[in-house]
Protein backbone atom coordinates (compact mmCIF):
# COMPACT_ATOMS: atom_id res chain seq x y z
CA UNK A 1 0.00 0.00 0.00
CA UNK A 2 1.56 3.31 -1.01
CA UNK A 3 2.20 5.64 1.96
CA UNK A 4 -0.42 8.21 2.35
CA UNK A 5 -2.78 6.24 0.40
CA UNK A 6 -6.33 6.44 1.12
CA UNK A 7 -6.46 3.61 3.04
CA UNK A 8 -3.63 5.06 5.24
CA UNK A 9 -6.25 7.97 5.52
CA UNK A 10 -8.86 5.61 6.69
CA UNK A 11 -6.77 4.11 8.90
CA UNK A 12 -5.61 7.31 10.98
CA UNK A 13 -9.34 9.29 10.82
CA UNK A 14 -10.42 6.12 12.73
CA UNK A 15 -7.06 6.35 15.30
CA UNK A 16 -7.52 9.66 15.63
CA UNK A 17 -11.54 10.06 16.29
CA UNK A 18 -10.71 6.69 18.95
CA UNK A 19 -8.08 8.59 20.95
CA UNK A 20 -10.02 12.29 20.69
CA UNK A 21 -13.45 11.43 19.75
CA UNK A 22 -15.75 14.34 19.05
CA UNK A 23 -17.67 17.18 20.44
CA UNK A 24 -21.31 16.45 21.56
CA UNK A 25 -22.67 19.96 20.62
CA UNK A 26 -21.32 19.14 16.56
CA UNK A 27 -22.49 15.37 16.40
CA UNK A 28 -25.43 14.13 14.42
CA UNK A 29 -25.63 10.81 15.69
CA UNK A 30 -29.01 10.81 15.49
CA UNK A 31 -29.63 13.55 12.42
CA UNK A 32 -32.79 14.89 13.85
CA UNK A 33 -34.86 12.58 11.35
CA UNK A 34 -37.29 9.61 11.30
CA UNK A 35 -35.51 8.03 7.87
CA UNK A 36 -31.96 8.61 9.34
CA UNK A 37 -29.32 9.44 7.10
CA UNK A 38 -31.32 8.68 3.94
CA UNK A 39 -34.16 10.92 4.88
CA UNK A 40 -31.75 13.55 5.33
CA UNK A 41 -29.98 13.50 2.22
CA UNK A 42 -33.43 13.58 0.49
CA UNK A 43 -34.52 16.36 2.58
CA UNK A 44 -30.97 18.57 2.18
CA UNK A 45 -29.73 17.62 -1.02
CA UNK A 46 -30.51 19.46 -4.32
CA UNK A 47 -29.74 15.73 -6.40
CA UNK A 48 -32.60 14.08 -8.30
CA UNK A 49 -33.43 11.04 -7.44
CA UNK A 50 -31.00 8.78 -8.98
CA UNK A 51 -28.52 11.09 -8.30
CA UNK A 52 -29.52 10.78 -4.34
CA UNK A 53 -29.90 6.98 -4.08
CA UNK A 54 -26.11 6.80 -4.88
CA UNK A 55 -24.66 9.31 -3.00
CA UNK A 56 -27.00 7.17 -0.13
CA UNK A 57 -25.09 3.72 -1.53
CA UNK A 58 -21.66 5.47 -1.23
CA UNK A 59 -22.59 6.66 2.07
CA UNK A 60 -23.24 3.71 3.47
CA UNK A 61 -20.56 1.99 1.66
CA UNK A 62 -17.86 4.41 3.40
CA UNK A 63 -15.53 2.90 5.54
CA UNK A 64 -16.77 4.80 8.72
CA UNK A 65 -19.16 3.20 11.62
CA UNK A 66 -22.97 4.91 11.42
CA UNK A 67 -22.63 7.23 14.02
CA UNK A 68 -19.06 8.76 12.75
CA UNK A 69 -20.44 7.87 8.88
CA UNK A 70 -23.66 10.51 9.94
CA UNK A 71 -21.13 13.42 10.94
CA UNK A 72 -18.84 13.08 8.25
CA UNK A 73 -21.53 13.00 5.25
CA UNK A 74 -23.76 16.30 7.23
CA UNK A 75 -20.74 18.16 7.62
CA UNK A 76 -19.21 17.72 4.18
CA UNK A 77 -22.52 19.13 3.44
CA UNK A 78 -22.28 21.91 5.54
CA UNK A 79 -18.91 23.36 5.09
CA UNK A 80 -19.91 23.46 1.15
CA UNK A 81 -22.71 25.33 1.68
CA UNK A 82 -21.38 27.59 4.01
CA UNK A 83 -18.08 28.00 1.42
CA UNK A 84 -20.48 28.63 -1.53
CA UNK A 85 -22.04 31.76 0.32
CA UNK A 86 -19.00 33.46 0.65
CA UNK A 87 -18.11 33.02 -3.08
CA UNK A 88 -19.24 36.84 -3.97
CA UNK A 89 -16.79 38.06 -1.37
CA UNK A 90 -14.00 36.98 -3.97
CA UNK A 91 -16.00 38.04 -7.17
CA UNK A 92 -16.68 41.35 -5.64
CA UNK A 93 -12.87 41.64 -4.50
CA UNK A 94 -11.61 41.18 -8.08
CA UNK A 95 -13.89 43.66 -9.35
CA UNK A 96 -12.85 46.35 -7.01
CA UNK A 97 -9.00 45.05 -7.57
CA UNK A 98 -9.51 45.93 -11.74
CA UNK A 99 -9.98 42.53 -12.73
CA UNK A 100 -7.62 39.91 -13.41
CA UNK A 101 -4.62 42.65 -15.18
CA UNK A 102 -5.46 44.95 -12.34
CA UNK A 103 -4.90 42.29 -9.33
CA UNK A 104 -1.54 41.18 -10.81
CA UNK A 105 -0.17 44.57 -11.73
CA UNK A 106 -1.06 45.75 -8.16
CA UNK A 107 0.47 42.47 -6.86
CA UNK A 108 3.79 43.18 -9.05
CA UNK A 109 4.25 46.86 -7.56
CA UNK A 110 2.85 46.82 -4.44
CA UNK A 111 3.79 43.70 -2.69
CA UNK A 112 6.73 42.63 -5.10
CA UNK A 113 8.80 39.25 -4.35
CA UNK A 114 9.26 39.72 -0.57
CA UNK A 115 5.16 40.32 -0.11
CA UNK A 116 4.39 37.80 -2.28
CA UNK A 117 6.54 35.31 -0.15
CA UNK A 118 5.53 35.84 2.86
CA UNK A 119 1.85 35.96 1.90
CA UNK A 120 2.00 32.72 0.00
CA UNK A 121 2.51 30.75 2.98
CA UNK A 122 0.40 28.74 5.17
CA UNK A 123 1.06 26.07 8.22
CA UNK A 124 -0.47 23.10 7.93
CA UNK A 125 -2.70 23.77 11.38
CA UNK A 126 -4.61 26.71 9.50
CA UNK A 127 -6.92 23.89 7.84
CA UNK A 128 -8.09 22.91 11.59
CA UNK A 129 -8.15 26.23 12.92
CA UNK A 130 -10.02 27.54 9.85
CA UNK A 131 -12.74 24.06 10.01
CA UNK A 132 -13.32 25.16 13.77
CA UNK A 133 -13.52 28.78 14.41
CA UNK A 134 -14.24 30.37 10.49
CA UNK A 135 -17.17 26.93 9.81
CA UNK A 136 -17.77 25.72 12.88
CA UNK A 137 -16.89 22.54 11.69
CA UNK A 138 -15.54 20.52 15.24
CA UNK A 139 -16.66 16.77 14.51
CA UNK A 140 -15.26 13.83 13.00
CA UNK A 141 -15.48 15.28 9.16
CA UNK A 142 -12.51 17.80 10.95
CA UNK A 143 -10.99 14.51 12.11
CA UNK A 144 -11.20 13.79 8.34
CA UNK A 145 -10.17 16.60 6.42
CA UNK A 146 -6.77 17.02 8.98
CA UNK A 147 -5.58 13.34 7.62
CA UNK A 148 -6.33 14.16 4.05
CA UNK A 149 -4.19 17.83 4.66
CA UNK A 150 -1.60 15.66 5.47
CA UNK A 151 -2.22 13.54 2.33
CA UNK A 152 -2.29 16.57 0.61
CA UNK A 153 1.21 17.30 1.90
CA UNK A 154 2.65 14.53 1.00
CA UNK A 155 0.47 13.95 -2.48
CA UNK A 156 3.46 13.25 -4.61
CA UNK A 157 3.95 10.20 -1.99
CA UNK A 158 0.90 8.52 -3.04
CA UNK A 159 1.12 7.99 -6.55
CA UNK A 160 -2.27 8.87 -7.63
CA UNK A 161 -3.40 11.36 -10.60
CA UNK A 162 -4.14 14.81 -10.62
CA UNK A 163 -7.41 15.48 -8.56
CA UNK A 164 -8.40 18.54 -9.94
CA UNK A 165 -10.79 19.73 -12.93
CA UNK A 166 -10.61 22.48 -15.36
CA UNK A 167 -7.13 24.40 -16.25
CA UNK A 168 -7.02 26.51 -13.49
CA UNK A 169 -7.50 23.68 -10.23
CA UNK A 170 -5.12 21.56 -12.36
CA UNK A 171 -2.58 24.47 -12.56
CA UNK A 172 -2.87 25.27 -8.51
CA UNK A 173 -2.31 21.68 -7.71
CA UNK A 174 0.53 21.15 -10.05
CA UNK A 175 2.16 24.46 -8.60
CA UNK A 176 1.26 23.67 -4.68
CA UNK A 177 3.86 22.75 -2.34
CA UNK A 178 4.90 21.45 0.99
CA UNK A 179 7.94 22.95 3.02
CA UNK A 180 8.22 21.15 6.62
CA UNK A 181 9.21 25.07 8.12
CA UNK A 182 6.77 27.26 6.06
CA UNK A 183 3.94 24.74 5.77
CA UNK A 184 2.34 24.87 2.24
CA UNK A 185 3.80 27.27 -0.12
CA UNK A 186 3.26 28.59 -3.30
CA UNK A 187 6.62 29.15 -5.33
CA UNK A 188 5.89 32.58 -7.06
CA UNK A 189 9.21 34.26 -6.49
CA UNK A 190 12.94 33.54 -7.36
CA UNK A 191 16.11 33.94 -5.44
CA UNK A 192 18.86 35.49 -6.78
CA UNK A 193 22.07 32.90 -6.59
CA UNK A 194 24.61 35.40 -5.64
CA UNK A 195 22.91 37.66 -3.02
CA UNK A 196 20.36 34.69 -1.60
CA UNK A 197 17.23 37.28 -1.89
CA UNK A 198 13.83 37.11 -3.53
CA UNK A 199 14.65 39.33 -6.19
CA UNK A 200 12.19 38.14 -8.85
CA UNK A 201 8.73 36.89 -9.68
CA UNK A 202 7.57 34.43 -11.86
CA UNK A 203 4.88 35.55 -14.33
CA UNK A 204 3.67 32.13 -14.86
CA UNK A 205 3.14 31.24 -11.26
CA UNK A 206 1.59 34.48 -10.80
CA UNK A 207 -1.03 33.99 -13.20
CA UNK A 208 -1.85 30.64 -12.12
CA UNK A 209 -2.80 32.09 -8.27
CA UNK A 210 -4.75 34.74 -9.83
CA UNK A 211 -6.20 32.50 -12.46
CA UNK A 212 -7.40 30.49 -9.06
CA UNK A 213 -8.41 33.66 -7.61
CA UNK A 214 -11.15 34.38 -10.59
CA UNK A 215 -12.67 30.92 -10.35
CA UNK A 216 -13.13 31.14 -6.20
CA UNK A 217 -16.03 33.82 -7.12
CA UNK A 218 -17.19 31.74 -9.76
CA UNK A 219 -20.19 29.61 -10.95
CA UNK A 220 -19.26 26.84 -9.21
CA UNK A 221 -17.40 25.91 -5.57
CA UNK A 222 -15.31 23.26 -7.57
CA UNK A 223 -14.99 22.32 -10.97
CA UNK A 224 -17.45 19.90 -12.55
CA UNK A 225 -16.45 16.56 -14.61
CA UNK A 226 -17.88 16.51 -17.95
CA UNK A 227 -21.98 15.24 -17.89
CA UNK A 228 -21.78 11.55 -18.04
CA UNK A 229 -24.48 10.48 -21.14
CA UNK A 230 -26.92 7.43 -19.82
CA UNK A 231 -27.13 4.52 -22.11
CA UNK A 232 -30.50 5.80 -22.61
CA UNK A 233 -29.03 8.76 -24.19
CA UNK A 234 -29.37 11.51 -21.94
CA UNK A 235 -27.24 13.29 -20.12
CA UNK A 236 -26.63 12.34 -16.29
CA UNK A 237 -26.28 14.32 -12.90
CA UNK A 238 -23.63 16.67 -13.47
CA UNK A 239 -23.75 17.90 -9.35
CA UNK A 240 -20.45 18.66 -7.91
CA UNK A 241 -21.75 16.85 -4.97
CA UNK A 242 -21.81 13.54 -6.64
CA UNK A 243 -19.65 10.87 -4.78
CA UNK A 244 -18.93 8.36 -7.45
CA UNK A 245 -17.66 10.99 -10.43
CA UNK A 246 -14.48 11.30 -7.38
CA UNK A 247 -13.51 7.74 -7.65
CA UNK A 248 -9.62 7.48 -8.57
CA UNK A 249 -9.34 5.21 -12.11
CA UNK A 250 -7.44 2.00 -11.31
CA UNK A 251 -8.40 2.19 -7.55
CA UNK A 252 -10.58 -0.08 -5.08
CA UNK A 253 -12.11 1.39 -1.85
CA UNK A 254 -12.89 4.37 -0.33
CA UNK A 255 -11.32 7.53 -2.28
CA UNK A 256 -10.98 11.32 -1.26
CA UNK A 257 -10.83 13.39 -4.06
CA UNK A 258 -13.26 15.20 -3.47
CA UNK A 259 -11.78 16.08 0.05
CA UNK A 260 -8.32 16.91 -1.19
CA UNK A 261 -10.12 19.11 -3.53
CA UNK A 262 -11.55 21.16 -0.60
CA UNK A 263 -8.69 20.84 1.14
CA UNK A 264 -6.88 22.86 -1.37
CA UNK A 265 -9.72 25.19 -1.92
CA UNK A 266 -9.25 25.98 1.75
CA UNK A 267 -5.66 26.79 0.85
CA UNK A 268 -6.51 29.40 -1.87
CA UNK A 269 -8.73 31.09 0.58
CA UNK A 270 -6.44 31.23 2.77
CA UNK A 271 -3.90 33.28 0.91
CA UNK A 272 -7.18 34.94 -1.22
CA UNK A 273 -8.42 36.82 2.11
CA UNK A 274 -4.69 37.64 2.83
CA UNK A 275 -4.16 39.05 -0.08
CA UNK A 276 -8.00 40.95 0.23
CA UNK A 277 -6.68 42.17 3.38
CA UNK A 278 -3.29 43.51 2.65
CA UNK A 279 -5.56 45.41 -0.39
CA UNK A 280 -7.62 47.19 1.96
CA UNK A 281 -4.59 48.23 4.30
CA UNK A 282 -3.37 49.84 1.05
CA UNK A 283 -6.66 51.49 0.12
CA UNK A 284 -7.17 52.88 3.11
CA UNK A 285 -3.40 54.22 3.53
CA UNK A 286 -4.32 55.45 0.04
CA UNK A 287 -7.51 57.67 0.75
CA UNK A 288 -5.86 58.58 4.15
CA UNK A 289 -3.45 60.29 1.95
CA UNK A 290 -5.30 61.56 -0.31
CA UNK A 291 -7.80 63.37 2.57
CA UNK A 292 -4.47 64.74 4.07
CA UNK A 293 -3.39 65.98 0.78
CA UNK A 294 -6.88 67.76 0.25
CA UNK A 295 -6.89 69.32 4.16
CA UNK A 296 -3.29 70.82 3.14
CA UNK A 297 -4.75 72.66 -0.09
CA UNK A 298 -7.66 74.19 1.76
CA UNK A 299 -5.56 75.16 4.72
CA UNK A 300 -2.40 76.98 2.37
CA UNK A 301 -5.48 78.73 0.99
CA UNK A 302 -7.44 79.92 3.91
CA UNK A 303 -3.63 80.40 5.97
CA UNK A 304 -1.94 82.35 3.51
CA UNK A 305 -2.10 86.45 4.78
CA UNK A 306 0.05 87.11 1.84
CA UNK A 307 -1.84 85.40 -1.24
CA UNK A 308 -5.16 87.10 -0.05
CA UNK A 309 -3.21 90.76 0.96
CA UNK A 310 -2.15 90.27 -2.79
CA UNK A 311 -5.69 89.88 -4.39
CA UNK A 312 -6.82 92.53 -2.27
CA UNK A 313 -4.41 95.35 -3.45
CA UNK A 314 -4.32 94.35 -7.13
CA UNK A 315 -8.34 94.79 -6.49
CA UNK A 316 -8.07 98.41 -5.20
CA UNK A 317 -5.74 99.34 -7.42
CA UNK A 318 -7.89 98.21 -10.24
CA UNK A 319 -11.24 100.12 -8.49
CA UNK A 320 -8.59 103.39 -8.18
CA UNK A 321 -7.88 103.16 -12.29
CA UNK A 322 -11.87 102.82 -12.85
CA UNK A 323 -12.64 105.94 -10.93
CA UNK A 324 -9.77 108.30 -12.51
CA UNK A 325 -10.98 106.77 -15.80
CA UNK A 326 -14.51 107.75 -15.43
CA UNK A 327 -13.46 111.22 -13.55
CA UNK A 328 -12.03 112.32 -16.85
Amino acid sequence: MPRFSDQWVVDRTLFEFVSGGSCACCGFSHLFHPEGLKGVINDISDLETDAADAEYSAAIRSPWPPDMRDQVWADRVRLRHKMKKEMGEYRSFLTEAGGVEGLRAWCRTELGPSGLRRLLQMPRSEISDRLGNRYGIHSAFAVVLCAVSEQVANYGDTGYPPDGRGAEELAFESLLRFDRRGGYVLPVVGRDPETGKFTSIDDGALDVFVDLLKSLGGAKLLHRAPKKVSPEGGQGSDDEAEVDSEVVQGQTGPSFRSDRRVVRLLIARYWADQIMIKYETYKEKERAAEEKDKEEDEGKKKEDPAVEGDISSETAELATKMEDLGAS
